[in-house]
């Protein structure tokens, strides 16, 4: 049994470097840690490993490092946590890569984990809406606009639909899809949520968010994206992400 982790959380801190070796060698050695933290029956449930360097290459002697972020904490099966982490490799022939687990675990039976621990899942989508209803800039944002904003977070489909002011619903799948589409990594929404101030703009100019869909209405709605984004640093506070830098009614300045 074992206390669940939090969004934002840091892991691997304390983490001696790592043996150089094979991409694969090197997400076991990382994966294997992170149970040590995560502790109690934790295992692992699956890996991704975006490789910055070529598999063929041969494996460096330089030391690697690794730095792991929680990127979501979300019911399993049965009484199980699910806790997913995206890890960054730095030297060792792989610097750049980025591993994405996610590790089952079982929490003390004392343990209440909120729903507001994964973003894009049923009761952060609830909660946006009700934050997004109420806001009078965002409903001046959206007046032109019907359609539906599509988000991606951590690869959970997100789609708020929109109708000249008015928020109709916030939900996984809107019936007809969503207008575009903006991809937003784990990690990514998580440096979103702890930055001291909301670094959209300059996230989207890095190119660490992708859009797909209409262009032009990823465009038109850029402002009602940071507000959008606002409201989730918000959310992120009130449930106690770690390292949230933000107060439940900041606001960003917008044109």
């Amino acid at each position: 049994m074992t206390q669940p982790l939090t969004p934002g959380q840091q892991l691997l801190a304390d983490t001696e470097s790592l043996t150089p070796g094979s991409p694969l060698a090197a997400a076991d050695s990382v994966a294997s840690r992170i149970i040590d933290e995560i502790g109690g029956s934790a295992s692992l449930l699956s890996a991704d490993l975006d490789l910055k360097t070529p598999s063929a290459a041969a494996p460096s002697e330089d030391p690697m490092t690794a730095e792991a972020v929680v990127t979501a904490v979300l019911p399993g099966r049965g009484t199980t946590l699910r806790t997913e982490v995206t890890a960054h490799l730095a030297g060792g022939g792989v610097d750049g890569s980025v591993l994405r687990f996610a590790f089952a675990s079982e929490p003390d039976d004392s343990a209440t984990v909120s729903g507001l621990l994964c973003p894009a899942g049923k009761e952060w989508n609830a909660e946006l809406r009700t934050r997004l209803s109420a806001d009078e800039e965002f409903a001046r944002l959206i007046e032109t606009y019907d359609g539906t904003i599509g988000l991606s977070i951590g690869a959970r489909p997100v789609h708020i639909r929109c109708y000249r002011g008015q928020v109709l619903e916030v939900v996984s799948r809107a019936v007809k899809g969503a207008d575009f589409v903006l991809d937003i990594p784990g990690e990514v929404f998580i440096d979103l949520m702890t930055s001291q101030q909301n670094t959209f703009m300059e996230t989207a100019m890095l190119g660490r968010m992708k859009s797909s869909g209409s262009g032009y209405e990823y465009l038109r709605m850029t402002s009602a994206l940071i507000r959008i984004v606002d409201h989730a640093r918000g959310l992120a506070a009130a449930a106690g992400y770690a390292g949230a830098h933000t107060s439940a009614d900041e606001r960003t300045e917008v044109a």
